[in-house]
C-alpha cells in the first residue's frame, strides 16, 4: 500500500514554479532587516550603558521609543515571513493578497523616519544657530512624508485586498517617495554645508569635521540608494516582492545611522581632547586667552572663546558635567565671541 507524504499532496504546479522574486526576496529582506535590528539593539545597549548619562531625559526617552518602534517593526517582519512561508505553505493564492502585518509596517516606517528626521532637524537648528528657514524646510517635508505615509496605510487597509489593488495607489506611493527623498537630501546637504562652514582652520579640529561630513554624506547616500531601489523595483516589477525587500530596510538604516552618531560622540570627544594647548601653540598664545572652551548643545563640539586671534583652544574636560549639566557636544564656527 502506497504511503502519502506531504510532498505528494502538494500541487504538481509548484514543482515547476519559481519563488525567487517573491518569497525569496521576502526572505532576504527579512533576514537583513533582522540583522539590522540586532545591530540597532547593540547600539542601543551601548548608548544606555556608556553614553546616556551625558544626555538629558527627553533624548534618552526618544532613543528608547525608537528602539521599541524598531522592535515592533521587526516582529511584523517576522509575522510576514511566517504567514507566507509557514501558515500558507503551498498556498499560491496567498501570494496575491497582502497580510495585515505588511500593511501596518508602512505606518511604523513612516513614524520611525519622521521621528529621526525631527531629531536631525533639531540638530540643524542648533548647528545653524536657530536658522528657522533651514530647520523649517526639513520639518515641513518630513511632516509631509509622515502624513502621506499615514494616508497610504489607511488607503491600503481599506482598498488593499490584493497587491493588484495596492498597485492602483502607485501615485500616492510615488509622492511619498519623492517627498521622502527631498527630506533625505535636505538633511544630508544642509548638515554637510553647516559642518563645512564650521571649519576653524586648525588641522586636527578640521579633521574631525571632515569625518562628520563624510559620515553624513555616506549614510545619506546609502539610505537614498535603498529607497530608490525600492521605488524602481515597484515601478518596473509590481508583480513581485523585490520592492518590499528594500522597503523593509529604510527605517532600520535610518535608526542605525542616528544611533551611530550618538555613540560616536565619545570617539570624537577623545579625538578633540587630544588637541591640547601644549600641542603646537606657543605659551604666549596660551596665556592670551582665559576662556578657551565651553561645552554645550547637542551633537559634537561647540568651541568659542574671546581670544584676540583666530585660534581655537581645546582643553581637557575631566568631568562629565559642567555646572551640574550633562556634557554634550556640537560643532559651531569660531566667531571670537562668547555665546551661551
Amino acid at each position: 500500500m502506497a504511503t502519502t507524504t506531504p510532498s505528494s499532496l502538494m500541487p504538481r504546479a509548484t514543482s515547476t514554479m519559481h519563488f525567487d522574486t517573491t518569497l525569496g526576496a521576502l526572505i532576504i529582506g527579512g533576514l537583513i532587516g533582522m540583522a539590522l535590528w540586532g545591530i540597532t539593539s547593540v547600539q542601543a545597549y551601548n548608548y544606555f550603558t556608556y553614553i546616556k548619562n551625558r544626555d538629558r531625559p527627553p533624548l534618552k526617552l526618544m532613543v528608547a521609543f525608537l528602539w521599541i518602534l524598531d522592535t515592533v517593526d521587526s516582529c511584523l517582519n517576522a509575522h510576514t515571513l511566517y504567514f507566507y512561508l509557514v501558515t500558507n505553505y503551498g498556498n499560491l493564492l496567498s501570494l496575491l493578497r497582502p497580510v495585515w502585518s505588511v500593511i501596518i509596517i508602512s505606518h511604523y516606517q513612516s513614524t520611525t523616519t519622521f521621528t529621526i528626521r525631527s531629531l536631525f532637524a533639531h540638530r540643524v537648528y542648533r548647528l545653524s544657530k536657530g536658522n528657522l528657514y533651514l530647520t523649517g524646510w526639513i520639518a515641513v517635508v518630513s511632516f509631509a512624508q509622515f502624513i502621506i505615509g499615514i494616508v497610504f496605510t489607511v488607503k491600503t487597509q481599506v482598498h488593499g485586498k490584493s497587491f493588484e489593488q495596492i498597485s492602483k495607489l502607485k501615485n500616492l506611493f510615488y509622492l511619498q517617495f519623492c517627498v521622502s527623498t527631498a527630506s533625505d537630501l535636505s538633511v544630508t546637504v544642509i548638515l554637510s554645508w553647516l559642518l563645512y562652514q564650521s571649519r576653524t582652520g586648525y588641522t586636527r579640529t578640521d579633521s574631525v569635521i571632515r569625518i562628520l561630513m563624510a559620515y553624513t554624506v555616506n549614510t545619506g547616500c546609502v539610505i537614498a540608494i535603498v529607497a530608490t531601489a525600492s521605488m524602481i523595483s515597484f515601478i518596473t516589477m509590481p508583480g513581485n516582492f523585490i520592492f518590499l525587500a528594500f522597503y523593509l530596510l529604510v527605517s532600520k538604516l535610518y535608526l542605525n545611522s542616528y544611533l551611530a552618531t550618538l555613540n560616536a560622540r565619545e570617539m570624537l570627544r577623545n579625538k578633540t581632547e587630544s588637541i591640547q594647548l601644549s600641542g603646537g601653540l606657543s605659551s604666549g598664545r596660551r596665556d592670551a586667552d582665559e576662556n578657551a572652551v565651553s561645552v554645550a548643545a547637542e551633537g559634537y563640539l561647540h568651541m568659542h572663546g574671546k581670544a584676540n586671534e583666530r585660534i581655537v583652544y581645546v582643553q581637557h574636560v575631566p568631568d562629565h558635567t559642567i555646572s551640574g549639566r550633562p556634557v554634550e557636544f556640537s560643532i559651531y564656527p569660531y566667531s571670537g565671541y562668547t555665546k551661551d
